[in-house]
């Protein structure tokens, strides 16, 4: 098994969050009731009454063709988009990869944010599938650090100049995962989020085991 990272998702109804997962987003059962599967992107559920707001990681990204057929697709299976987060429909980030990011967020279950992303003139095959993590963090250096002792490789690094302040953003990959930490001008340093949806990650296949208690609260569990 080539190394992967598992986002977890932790909510008060996991068979609910399974179902929507389902219809909205094609995911299916994938060797088990806690995990599921599109494509190459994994989630693994995890139940807790006390499951509320969002958790260390911002959000999960899934890799389509074409975002705005892939938003109308979701919406006409009863997807909702997240009016928090990109209120006016999709946005472009002209700064990430060759010719820039096509995106758009839609929330998952119990609310849990759920990007919808595509590579603008890359023909990426296998799609849906994975795109990145979303992570924020107020220490970039340390994170990023972080992740490298995992066994992550850098793929890419820019700074968004935006009116708002600066944000710079580093892409970190593993086997096929890849991870986007970022910085936001408001951004202050994190805790744990013990109640929190995208409430932690697994990386499996990579020879690590254990938990890690990274900086700013991110949990991490290794499955050799």
């Amino acid at each position: 098994m080539a190394p992967v990272v598992i986002p977890r998702l932790c909510v008060r109804d996991a068979a609910a969050a399974a179902d929507l997962l389902a219809q909205v987003f094609g995911f299916c059962p994938d060797g088990g009731p806690n995990r599921l599967r599109l494509g190459d992107q994994r989630i693994e559920l995890l139940q807790d009454p006390a499951a509320a707001g969002h958790g260390r990681i911002d959000h999960l990204a899934l890799a389509v063709k074409d975002v705005d057929a892939a938003l109308a697709a979701a919406v006409a299976r009863g997807g909702v988009p997240d009016g928090d987060v990109t209120p006016d429909g999709p946005l472009f980030i002209p700064e990430f990869w060759t010719a820039g990011t096509r995106y758009v967020f839609l929330k998952g279950p119990e609310g849990a944010r759920i990007e919808l992303s595509a590579r603008v003139g890359s023909a990426r095959p296998g799609l849906p599938g994975h795109d990145h993590i979303g992570i924020p963090c107020a220490d970039l250096p340390a994170m990023q650090a972080l992740f490298r002792s995992l066994g992550c490789k850098d793929i890419a690094a820019t700074t968004l100049i935006r009116a708002g302040g600066n944000v710079p953003v580093a892409f970190l990959g593993l086997g096929p995962s890849v991870i986007e930490l970022y910085c936001p001008p408001d951004h202050a340093a994190a805790t744990a989020a013990p109640c929190g949806l995208w409430r932690g990650l697994v990386i499996a296949g990579a020879g690590l085991a254990g938990r890690i208690e990274g900086p700013e609260g991110i949990v991490i569990d290794g499955h050799p």
